[in-house]
């Protein structure tokens, strides 16, 4: 058995100083156990490869990043408090860096401290970074919080005929079938929102009707009221979709409509429940009300 296989089958809290060299961008960075046990990348590197000092890093990956990151784990800083300061950009370099080498520990506090920090001014360029890293999913659909946050103050009061207007002026038309999949999936945005997004920007996109079917699935009719859903259905049916998606889409239809009943009965159900819990309690009282009154008891 190697060196490296013997170091990886002890035990995971033998932190002995300078175990492990780090090679990044002709540089060595020395760390602990701790920082191996951190990423999956490195921890699989030491268990496979037989001689793994250094440890090379990729290009992309900067050296302040692996600094940052070794005195981070070293430190126990749970809350990466050391990045506190640090601009937006860095944040996504040091969020890619962290999902490629696995550190999923760092990565989950890395997302919401990127999250904290997108604006209307930025969000784009973290949709940019982000959009084609399978990993920084939840960052890519976190970038689109600020305009769809807007688009909801934008259209509080106003009919769904408005809303062309709104798509326009956020430039919900120019988006890609990917991106506006990342819209539709926002939790600020009501269902009905949502197909009213949907609708206005197919009058721009009427090329992409085979995108159409995937982007309804995404709507939680079941939070819409019999009669929006009606509406909807008939609106779809002038869409010509095709009768394969078509077919499909009554199918998320009748879906819904399960689920919401589903839904009602678990309402009724519970409510059933806590009518069964208090009438022993209402039994109780009542009797205790006609024995002080029966012995005149204050």
């Amino acid at each position: 058995m190697s060196t490296s296989s013997t170091n990886m089958s002890t035990s995971s809290t033998d932190l002995s100083p300078l175990s492990f060299t780090l090679l990044v961008h002709g540089t060595l960075i020395h760390c602990t156990r701790r920082v191996i046990v951190s990423s999956s990348l490195f921890s699989d590197m030491v268990e496979l490869v037989e001689d793994t000092n250094p440890i090379p890093i990729p290009a992309f990956i900067s050296r302040q990043i692996m600094l940052d990151l070794v005195e981070m784990v070293e430190k126990d800083d749970s809350e990466c408090a050391h990045l506190i300061l640090v601009s937006i950009d860095y944040l996504l370099d040091f969020l890619i860096a962290v999902d490629f080498l696995g550190c999923e520990g760092v990565k989950s506090v890395l997302e919401e401290k990127v999250k904290d920090k997108i604006t209307e001014s930025n969000w784009e360029k973290v949709f940019n970074y982000t959009k084609n890293i399978l990993g920084l999913v939840n960052t890519t659909k976190n970038s689109m919080t600020p305009i769809c946050t807007r688009l909801v103050e934008l259209t509080k009061g106003k009919n769904s005929l408005s809303m062309e207007r709104f798509n326009c002026q956020l430039g919900f038309e120019q988006y890609t079938p990917s991106m506006l999949k990342l819209v539709l999936k926002n939790d600020c945005l009501g269902e009905g929102l949502k197909f009213d997004i949907l609708r206005n920007w197919l009058l721009e996109n009427s090329e992409a009707k085979g995108e159409i079917l995937g982007m309804l699935k995404i709507i939680q009719f079941k939070e819409l009221d019999y009669s929006k859903v009606k509406q909807i259905v008939s609106e779809v049916k002038t869409w010509n979709i095709g009768e394969e998606h078509e077919e499909s889409f009554k199918e998320v239809i009748e879906t819904a409509k399960k689920e919401r009943e589903l839904d009602r009965e678990r309402v009724r159900m519970g409510l059933r429940e806590k009518r069964k819990l208090f009438r022993p309690r209402m039994s109780g009282l009542f009797l205790l009300v006609n024995f002080q009154e029966i012995h005149n008891i204050e």
